[in-house]
């Protein structure tokens, strides 16, 4: 038997879904390759596609006026919000999962595409170190249009993928016959390696050809749109429309459990940490201290450590548990909010590049443990609304960042990301606490049912 030390799951009595119950041994191991088949698929194309859109929102305050690039990038994370709280379920349950992560995919290809043509209005930049400093009148509107669209695509994309992920770890663990909270540990960390690395590689290429290739941004982030949409149509050709069902709104509904509160710190601890690197780090410290050449390697090499963590937490989630993984996520965000304003980073040179290792590693626990916890709390048709929730929370943070980094408030950013990292820990054990009275008590009523019977 395995267990978890947060939730506690025995092989032998759980039944993630009935999806295979009646299946012959071949049949389920069938299944079993079938849905990580599915996973993969998924995994990569998603990966590649959101990868071409998280660089455009790293380079936003540079390659474009830093008010312009900040407004965008608070109308990105702010539509995001929007459409995970009041929309993106409702969609999933007309379209389905696959439609549904196809049209998001569509919609980020969109985005990256006007990104592309809103760096094309700058009329002046920095010589030093390449920032923009006038931008043309059209710049503003037309970042604004591209990220509205791409914050609906956000909100759609992270429900149906969280409600694909949720699907294909109950109905391996069903086939495999194993606990459905190590399998979520497990392809939480193979999606979180993949999705990272592909970002690392995508930031990189972004330096490369920027520096290397001399190409002007704009033509980089036209590429980037072109591979959004191959992704796109790629993802469309080979994968399967799976099946899940989710009721319009579960996101508000599950507002209701308490658990639902108190695992959210990660989320609006990330969503802080993001847009603080994004906006006050990316700016003040690295394009100061290097310059904005450099943004898309620091991007890199943040993606490319949260890749390979990201596979080693889940590792360490299944032995250990979630808890232990969590609370190093939250200290790394901690060391970041406290290092970058309290200290003299821009004396450091090269070494202000930590403060995009510490981000690395909370954004391998972020993408891999704090997703796997959601899934585990939440199974089934809960999963679409619990997802949802996690990018209702997380880019609630965001733009609220990001409307206080364009009106240069940043005491108050700090202070709330300092806030809810410290609250990271002790609102996972309160929500474990809670789900173990609860699965004690559902115990005992079907152990009192069945002898009553």
């Amino acid at each position: 038997m395995g267990t978890d030390s947060a939730i506690g799951c025995d092989v032998e009595t759980a039944n993630p879904v009935a999806v295979c119950t009646e299946l012959d041994p071949e049949s389920k191991s069938l299944e079993a390759k079938f849905c990580r088949q599915e996973f993969h698929i998924m995994s990569w194309t998603v990966a590649i596609n959101h990868a071409t859109v998280t660089t455009p929102i790293l380079y936003a305050s540079s390659v474009l006026t830093n008010e312009n690039g900040q407004a965008g990038n608070a109308m990105l994370y702010g539509s995001t919000l929007i459409c995970s709280l009041f929309f993106s379920t409702l969609i999933f349950g007309v379209v389905g999962p696959k439609k549904g992560l196809t049209l998001s995919m569509g919609l980020y290809s969109v985005y990256v595409l006007l990104f592309a043509v809103a760096a094309q209005l700058c009329d002046r930049r920095n010589e030093s170190n390449g920032a923009c400093v006038v931008g043309n009148t059209y710049q503003l509107p037309v970042n604004l249009a591209g990220a509205l669209i791409g914050g609906i695509g956000a909100g759609v994309l992270w429900t149906c993928q969280g409600a694909f992920f949720t699907n294909c770890c109950q109905r391996v663990a069903q086939a495999e016959h194993r606990c459905t909270s190590q399998i979520t540990a497990e392809l939480a960390g193979t999606f979180a390696l993949i999705f990272l690395a592909a970002e690392a590689v995508v930031r990189a290429s972004a330096t490369i050809l920027t520096k290397n290739a001399h190409l002007e941004y704009p033509i980089v982030f036209h590429i980037f749109g072109a591979v959004a949409l191959v992704s796109t149509l790629a993802f469309q050709i080979m994968a399967s429309s799976a099946g899940a069902c989710s009721k319009a709104f579960s996101a508000v509904r599950q507002w209701k459990d308490p658990k639902t509160w108190f695992l959210q710190c990660t989320n609006l601890t990330f969503g802080f940490a993001a847009a603080w690197l994004g906006g006050y780090v990316g700016r003040n410290i690295l394009t100061e201290t290097l310059s904005s050449e450099f943004i898309g390697f620091a991007g890199a090499m943040l993606s490319a450590l949260a890749s390979v963590l990201s596979l080693g937490f889940g590792v360490v989630a299944k032995k250990l548990g979630k808890g232990p993984v969590l609370a190093l996520g939250a200290m790394a965000f901690l060391c970041l909010a406290l290092l970058s304003r309290f200290v003299h980073p821009k004396t450091w040179g090269w070494g202000v590049l930590v403060f995009y290792v510490l981000m690395g590693i909370g954004r391998a626990v972020y993408e891999s443990t704090n997703k796997a916890i959601f899934a585990d709390f939440f199974p089934g048709e809960k999963s679409a609304g619990a997802f949802a929730n996690v990018f209702v929370f997380g880019t609630s943070a965001s733009t609220l960042a990001f409307a206080f980094g364009a009106s240069n408030q940043d005491t108050e950013e700090l202070v709330l990301l300092i806030t809810f990292a410290v609250l990271t820990v002790p609102g996972y054990l309160l929500a474990s606490l809670m789900k173990r009275r609860e699965d004690a008590s559902q115990a005992a009523d079907s152990k009192d049912a069945s002898v009553s019977v």
